[in-house]
């Protein structure tokens, strides 16, 4: 990046002054920070290695859960520490690799020491980083170098979607089966492997703590690109290469580009698709570019198991090459323009996941039956694209969906056409995940029978039809003998429960779902007699609670003893809603509360001062009374220390001019 670049945006950085948001800029090069400064080099902040005594302690924390480290490891542990010089990178990478090794195997602490020896002498910090995180990834079992390898596919900083890894890595066979478990649980160990290796840094998590993005540090990208690359492992290539790769491709990959110059594809290429088994597109949307080489794959790769398409909009029908791969076991269309899929289906019979999300597929053909393999199955798009709150269009499946026995998850299909296809989803005894849109209120008997058969379903979200308050009843309220016992195996696996519609009593078999992790009830519509908490406050471990429109009653207690692992809640629309109340001893672990249009609730909740953990509390499009309120609660008053414990506190409302806008209360203040 030129300086004249940094001219244009270095005035956005930290500068002297109280108003206004700040960027900072971290950069391993010192003529970036020196072009970035305003006037001076006054605002250039240079990261010195940790302390010993600091760099002791992050040690120790990491290997030995904060306690002290024993002694018969002291003089190994102090002297693979030394060769770290407190890069705090260099001490993660080691305590991942010796957190394995056991504090009773001293031979094999001296063995990593050994190998930390001559070579790192006299080399920089960063290339002394760079020998740690090779020594770690030499540690690693072959199954999960090829893991970690494979992440080369993404671009550097990039948020990778852990699914979409763990998915990819089922499709390259990096995984396999283990007895008594599913593909996708075996996947996930070797992810929290990698993580807890520090390989692998988890940038955000899923409601029950998988993780949900993931990214790579890049000076570890540095060295597994290094390595993908001597094993021929991955070719990436832009949307404006200026050269096509020459060897043997494995794995090709396009990562998107700012020009749209499509100029160096129009003459056909020299390269060799032969050994062809993936062929991905991260960020690329050149059309042109994917249907030249979808063309030379098809006629080339017989070998192809991997094609993933995701965000291509203007792909508005599924390309007839692709029904020739015929060993195809992935493909994901996520975010394309597809809105039909052929007949021509039935010719991919290794496919194994198939993702035609946020596309404009409502209906699949009979054809999708001779998929017997098929283990994933995403077919659905927001109806709202501006709120998901609305939920989502499903598929019209074919009947005898039975047939697809190998399906783990089915994600969404419209049940408007009858009882048949509910009574049939009790058959698919393999799901985890089940996704039903447009439930009618006769079929919730016939779905209740069916779910007492699905004895390892996780995830569970219901829809009726309608939309918003117009949605027809959800009927759960039916008799089964699976569901009347805490011992059923559906209610014991069950850990996430959406029910999208009205609700005229909760679902008596709520209270015997002692491991739910997250409940989301949208448009339920309650009545006050039918408060929602009193079956939701003693499930054990719940985390997660989200109601959009789904109570009418004037008040929500929060009991003593209630709640003791509850996290986080959302309480948006709930119009009636004028007073609630924390019990001292209730929500011991509650750290996050939004609450959003809620337009009479005009005080806030009484006892916040109870919830000594709560981290963030966000007020948004809340009434002017509410809002008034707390902005002007004076420093000495009750009332302000009743919430001076709350590290943050948000509030946020739209302009009359349609422009939302948020601030911290605390700033303010400040």
């Amino acid at each position: 990046m030129g300086h004249g670049i940094w001219n244009t945006i270095k005035f956005a950085l930290l500068r002297e002054s109280s108003r206004g948001n700040r960027v900072m800029l971290t950069t391993r090069k010192a003529d970036v920070a020196s072009a970035s400064c305003t006037e001076s080099l006054g605002y250039i902040h240079r990261m010195e290695p940790l302390s010993s005594e600091d760099s002791w302690t992050l040690f120790c924390n990491k290997i030995f859960k904060g306690n002290s480290c024993p002694g018969h490891l002291m003089d190994v542990a102090k002297g693979i520490l030394g060769k770290c010089e407190g890069l705090p990178l260099a001490i993660l990478a080691i305590t991942g690799l010796l957190a394995l090794k056991g504090v009773n195997r001293t031979e094999e602490w001296e063995m990593v020491r050994r190998s930390l020896g001559g070579e790192l002498e006299g080399t920089g910090k960063l290339d002394r980083v760079k020998k740690i995180l090779s020594l770690s990834y030499n540690d690693l079992p072959w199954h999960l170098k090829t893991c970690l390898l494979y992440t080369s596919i993404y671009p550097e900083d990039y948020a990778i979607e852990c699914y979409d890894l763990i998915n990819l890595w089922i499709a390259e066979r990096f995984v396999e089966w283990r007895e008594g478990m599913s593909i996708e649980d075996v996947a996930w160990g070797c992810l929290s492997e990698l993580v807890n290796r520090r390989l692998i840094q988890v940038t955000d998590v899923f409601y029950e703590g998988l993780p949900n993005t993931c990214r790579i540090h890049d000076l570890l990208r540095e060295v597994i690109l290094l390595k993908s690359r001597e094993q021929n492992m991955v070719t990436v290539i832009t949307e404006q290469l200026t050269r096509w790769p020459s060897e043997k491709v494995r794995r090709l990959v396009v990562h998107g580009s700012s020009s749209n110059n499509t100029q160096h594809h129009q003459q056909r290429p020299n390269y060799c698709f032969d050994h062809l088994r993936s062929f991905v597109t991260v960020g690329s949307t050149n059309l042109l570019l994917h249907k030249m080489l979808l063309s030379e794959v098809s006629r080339s790769s017989k070998l192809l198991k991997v094609l993933d398409l995701t965000g291509q909009e203007a792909q508005k029908k599924i390309p007839n090459e692709i029904f020739k791969m015929f060993r195809l076991k992935h493909l994901d269309l996520y975010g394309t323009g597809v809105e039909r899929v052929p007949k021509a289906i039935g010719k991919l019979q290794h496919l194994e996941y198939l993702n035609l999300g946020e596309t404009g597929v409502r209906e699949l053909p009979t054809e999708i039956l001779k998929l017997q393999k098929l283990r994933v199955l995403r077919v659905y798009q927001q109806v709202d694209s501006s709120d998901a709150d609305y939920g989502y269009h499903g598929f019209k499946a074919p009947s005898n969906m039975v047939r697809l026995l190998a399906l783990e998850i089915l994600d969404c299909i419209d049940a408007s056409s009858g009882s048949t296809i509910v009574k049939e989803i009790g058959k698919l005894t393999q799901l985890r995940e089940l996704y039903i849109t447009k439930l009618r209120r006769e079929d919730g008997k016939e779905l209740c029978s069916s779910l007492a058969n699905l004895t390892s379903l996780r995830e569970l979200s219901v829809t009726s039809i309608g939309k918003g308050d117009d949605h027809e009843i959800i009927d759960l309220n039916h008799h089964h003998p699976s569901l009347s016992s805490s011992s059923s195996s559906f209610l014991q696996s069950l850990r996430m429960l959406i029910l999208r519609g009205r609700l005229e009593k909760m679902p008596k078999w709520i209270v015997h779902l002692h491991g739910l992790v997250r409940i989301d009830l949208d448009w339920s519509g309650l009545r006050s007699e039918e408060d929602p908490f009193e079956s939701l406050q003693h499930l054990p471990n719940l985390v997660s609670i989200n109601f959009c429109g789904s109570y009418q009653g004037e008040g929500l207690c929060f009991k003593a003893g209630g709640f003791l692992k509850l996290e986080w809640m959302y309480l948006k629309r709930l119009e009636g809603l004028r007073w609630m109340r924390v019990e001292e001893g209730a929500l011991p672990r509650f750290h996050e509360l939004i609450l959003e249009q809620l337009p009479l609730l005009d005080e806030l909740p009484l006892g916040i001062q109870h919830l000594s953990h709560l981290q963030g509390l966000y007020l948004y499009e809340m009434s002017s009374k509410m809002i008034e309120k707390v902005e002007n609660q004076k420093e000495e008053s009750e009332d302000y220390r009743k919430i001076a414990h709350i590290p943050e506190i948000v509030i946020g409302c739209y302009t009359d001019d349609g422009e939302w806008r948020q601030h911290s209360l605390w700033a303010e203040k400040k």
